[in-house]
């Protein structure tokens, strides 16, 4: 077994090989295991020195050879199950010992673990699982022996424990910046190619591939060599995937690869000239039968160089010999299948007498004189011709052709001469320019499996990867040259996926830094011609341009977007575009300003109105969220106005589109937002069914979609009212829109024959609206009187123990609240709060406690100083109604409830309450993640400076219940850290994200660059 390596290093002095770990397994000292419990005794006495890292390293190294010496002979004694539930247990002293700076620690740790794994295999898979990344981390180390144990435990571990884990952990390092890891790496896939069950192996071989490219690119020359010896192995054992990767690399990589096959088992010219492998590689044309051929010298072949040999002539002379016409060079294994012809132009072959008998009857003329690789014996000087070696002129020229002296010296002049002519007239016929195809004689070509796409040349590729590499690039005159560049490849149609993955991926990153029309015509041109192979790249293009557009402040930048926009909408399928828009609105990670939001709005109802067939279903939870996720928008009180009449209209072409989807979506809805919904579609059926009086008069066509549309909304609307209870009072928030307040004025009845729903009593609008004005309370609004019989009157109701009575009461507060007719604060304020709570604490109807946690809210916003001394009961009040019902849809109310609370309430009182609650040692599952959604909204909703001073006071607590676990709590954790990160900035967070582990805090940073990618404002 040769030792592990580097051919970078001097000799091979202080490196341990994988000989010296067999040999060491055995040579352990006698130990007597006399029952289980001595063993585990024994084994507790082991693990407490080598838990301690100050111990003395001569003590706990002969603790590891004890570790060998127990299972050596204690197997027997405890047997095999008991053994490996108590090795189990070195996992975490084993591993320290392999991070061990001292080597013979090292040593010792590295032999024993590579032990156990030889023995028992995947059995102990979890202490490999821990040490494999200490191992790596100590093939990168310097000195020898530490870096050779290291890397040899990684062979064992690879061999022995053929797990997905395993295989995941070793691919990671494939960007490792150490060139002896990326080496090592390429050892190990030889071992997974060679010793891995089929099974497993068969689920990894596309990722193999993947790394074994990455290798054979890799910038250090030696881990290219150990990438073509892997590369060679997956040949010899899955030449399919070795196909796929050979047509994959540049013609350099390929010709890089062929060399690789013909050079491997030792067929070297220069080593081993005419062995039986060098035979096999150029088969009837070996030099076997070259050898035996008349007139060749031995010198011929033994005095030169490989490079120096004239590869034609050769081919030719043992062509000649075997009468075995155009064979050409190919590896043993392809030897009957593949024609690796290096290629050339045939020519007629002149008669034996012309040249002479001792000529070949196939020649091919070289325009010059083979050069041979540097070191070869080529460049020593040469010798010194004797008196009988003089040649005249034409014996120099086929001497200087030929490159050996030792063939032509029995040439006689005259046959000199017509060698020379019929040279020349080969060549003159050939007219081709004379080019050395040394490298190329030994090389076998590979079969390039068949694609759909047309091949492109290396030249192309490397055009594309140029592009690529200058766009990415810091300097700003590369940047621009490279962009310029980017709008003609883009439109290629024979990119591969990757480098369409990788343009996408460019132009994301370009369209974020600045509006360039260069830019923003490559995409459209990207768009026009591969939109078929784009799904991936939808949703991240509109999120971007969403995003630009919105920050976007002068017109003609706007107009530019809005016209790549337009492009998307038209090439796109638009049921694949409605799906995309509906994962980046509620995608957590995307956070959009609210122009930007304003612009998806906007697309969504063009898309709506415009781009989808009339009928198209849309009822699917994606959508729904989408809908709550607008409601949300819609009810920030700081961009109410900005956003609402654009979510109006996008209810509106949901409507349009297809009215029974719209009515089953609705119904899940809480009755807030059917109210809402209802007056919206009311105000948009009147206003289009009332032309303005100086209207030009609208063609027949829009006057059937007008009347059809009314009609529809009609149906939606009598249906809703048709299985109602008395019709609960709308939210009557302040909306400023482009769409009429319904109580602006009667709606006008529509005609019934529109209606295509059969019903037993017809109603029209009007008197759909009259009901509404029947519930009305605004006119309490000045009769305090009256008001306060009114309100005693409902209070009354909600304090009564009749659940239909209390919600009815409820309701009617809920109106008051909404209309803003509930004036009488001074009196009713806290009989009205303690009402609220009874219900939330005792009311057995789930509904009943939605519509109170809907007062609670309206009595925050309007009401929220009478509200501060009750901030920590009203929160646990809102949790315990969350927690303890049965309705799925209630957290969607307690959420909301929380937020309004949260960023109207005293904040050190909130602070102090989620404090307690996250700091439960048993916090309830649903109770945490309601807090910590709530923080959530309270660091999106504050500014900075307001949230400094309690962030440590809060940032312990999120980081805590990120151990949760709950996945559903650690998931609300995450999204609070990401909040607190994008708001405070990450020098902020810094000392309390150093708490977490590596790979959690790796989490955070993804979701954090990607917050920053996506959103214009943020702070980090």
């Amino acid at each position: 077994m040769s030792r592990v390596i580097s051919r970078s290093t001097p000799g091979g002095t202080c490196i341990v090989s994988k000989d010296d770990f067999l040999k060491s397994f055995e040579e352990v000292p006698k130990m007597e295991i006399s029952s289980p419990s001595d063993f585990k005794e024994k084994l507790d006495q082991t693990i407490e020195t080598l838990s301690k890292g100050q111990e003395d390293w001569n003590k706990r190294m002969n603790k590891l050879k004890q570790i060998r010496s127990m299972v050596v002979h204690g197997e027997d004694v405890i047997g095999r199950e008991q053994l490996l539930s108590q090795l189990v247990r070195l996992t975490d002293c084993l591993d320290l010992s392999v991070k061990d700076l001292r080597s013979q620690i090292l040593r010792e740790a590295a032999i024993t673990c590579g032990f156990l794994f030889k023995r028992f295999g995947t059995d102990v898979r979890q202490i490999a699982e821990r040490c494999l990344p200490s191992a790596f981390a100590q093939v990168a180390v310097s000195t020898k022996v530490m870096a050779t144990c290291g890397a040899v435990l990684t062979l064992f571990i690879v061999e022995f424990i053929q797990t997905k884990q395993i295989f995941t952990c070793i691919a990671s390092y494939s960007t490792s910046k150490d060139k002896n890891q990326r080496r090592q790496l390429c050892a190990l896939l030889e071992i997974v190619l060679e010793h891995w069950n089929e099974k497993i192996k068969r689920t990894v071989l596309p990722q193999i591939g993947e790394l074994i490219k990455a290798a054979i690119c890799d910038a250090d020359p030696e881990t290219r060599v150990a990438g073509r010896k892997a590369f060679s192995k997956l040949d010899a054992l899955h030449s399919t995937e070795a196909d796929k990767l050979f047509a994959s690399v540049d013609s350099s990589k390929q010709k890089m690869l062929r060399a690789s096959d013909a050079a491997s088992s030792s067929t070297s010219i220069n080593s081993e000239r005419g062995t039986a492998p060098f035979r096999s590689k150029l088969s009837a044309g070996s030099i076997g039968g070259i050898r035996n051929a008349p007139n060749i010298s031995s010198k011929f072949l033994a005095q030169r160089s490989a490079s120096a040999i004239d590869t034609k002539q050769v081919t030719r002379m043992a062509t000649s010999v075997s009468r075995t016409p155009n064979i050409r060079p190919m590896t043993t294994r392809t030897l009957s299948k593949i024609d690796t012809s290096p290629g050339g132009s045939k020519f007629a072959r002149p008669t034996v007498g012309a040249l002479g008998s001792r000529t070949s009857s196939n020649l091919r003329a070289r325009g010059s004189v083979p050069t041979s690789q540097p070191g070869s014996r080529n460049g020593s000087p040469p010798r010194r011709p004797s008196a009988t070696e003089a040649f005249p002129a034409e014996m120099q020229r086929v001497k200087s052709n030929l490159g050996s002296n030792s063939f032509v010296s029995s040439l006689s002049a005259e046959e000199a001469t017509k060698l020379q002519k019929a040279m020349n007239t080969a060549k003159e016929s050939l007219r081709q320019p004379s080019r050395n195809d040394d490298d190329e004689f030994l090389l076998p070509k590979r079969p390039t499996p068949q694609k759909a796409t047309p091949q492109k040349s290396a030249l192309d590729t490397s055009r594309v990867e140029e592009v690529i590499r200058a766009c990415s690039s810091t300097s700003a005159n590369e940047k621009r040259e490279g962009i310029k560049m980017l709008a003609g490849i883009v439109s290629e149609p024979n990119l591969s996926n990757a480098e369409i993955k990788s343009l996408g991926a460019v132009l994301n990153r370009l369209l974020g830094e600045s509006t360039n029309q260069i830019v923003l015509e490559s995409i459209s041109s990207f768009v026009k011609t591969h939109h078929p192979r784009l799904s991936d790249w939808l949703k991240l293009g509109l999120g971007k341009l969403f995003a630009k557009k919105g920050a976007e402040m002068t017109l003609n930048s706007k107009k530019q977007i809005s016209t790549t926009i337009s492009c998307i909408l038209s090439s796109f399928d638009p049921t694949l575009q409605l799906k995309s828009t509906c994962e980046l609105v509620c995608d957590p990670i995307h956070l959009m300003s609210p122009k930007s939001r304003v612009v998806l709005l906007e697309y969504l109802n063009e898309l709506l109105g415009k781009y989808m067939e009339r009928g198209s279903s849309f009822n699917t939870k994606e959508m729904k969220a989408t809908i709550l996720k607008m409601f949300s928008w819609m009810a920030d009180q700081r961009n109410e106005q900005l956003i609402t009449p654009h979510g109006e209209k996008v209810l509106c072409s949901l409507f349009a589109l297809n009215n029974a989807d719209f009515s089953a979506l609705f119904n899940d809805f809480n009755p807030d937002y059917r109210d809402w919904a209802y007056k919206v579609l009311q105000s948009h059926g009147h206003d289009q069914h009332v032309p303005q009086q100086d209207a030009v008069s609208e063609e027949a066509c829009v006057r059937a979609t007008i009347s059809t549309t009314a009609a529809q909304i009609e149906d939606f609307v009598v249906s809703r009212n048709l299985d109602m209870t008395p019709v609960k009072s709308p939210s009557t928030r302040a909306i400023s829109s482009g769409f009429k307040r319904v109580d602006a004025e009667p709606l006008r009845p529509l005609s019934s024959e529109m209606n295509s729903q059969h019903r037993d009593e017809e109603l029209s609008f009007n008197e759909s609206f009259d009901r509404l004005k029947l519930n009305s309370t605004t006119h309490l609004i000045d009769d305090t009187s009256e008001q306060s019989k009114y309100v005693a009157s409902k209070l009354a109701q909600i304090s009564g123990d009749m659940g239909a009575q209390q919600y009815e009461g409820l309701l009617s507060i809920q109106t008051m609240l909404c209309e803003g007719s509930f004036t009488l604060w001074e009196q009713n304020f806290a009989k009205l709060l303690i009402a609220v709570f009874d219900v939330l604490s005792k009311s057995e109807s789930d509904a009943n406690k939605k519509v109170a946690l809907r007062v609670l809210t309206k009595m925050c916003t309007s009401q929220a100083s009478r509200l501060f001394d009750s901030t920590e009961m009203a929160i646990c009040k809102v949790l315990d109604a969350a927690v303890n019902s049965q309705d799925g849809t209630m957290n969607v109310t307690a959420d909301d409830c929380l937020k309004t609370l949260a960023t109207h309430l005293p904040l050190a009182k909130v602070v102090n309450i989620s404090q307690l609650i996250l700091n439960e040692e048993k916090a309830q599952e649903p109770k945490a993640s309601l807090v910590l959604k709530m923080m959530t909204r309270l660091f999106e909703g504050l500014q900075a400076d307001e949230l400094s001073p309690v962030v440590d006071d809060l940032a312990p607590c999120v980081i805590k219940s990120y151990d949760s676990p709950s996945s559903a709590v650690r998931k609300t954790a995450v999204y609070c850290l990401v909040a607190m990160v994008n708001k405070l900035g990450m020098k902020t967070m810094e000392p309390h994200l150093q708490n977490l582990s590596s790979g959690k805090l790796n989490l955070v940073q993804v979701y954090v660059n990607r917050a920053m990618s996506s959103s214009s404002h943020s702070h980090v």
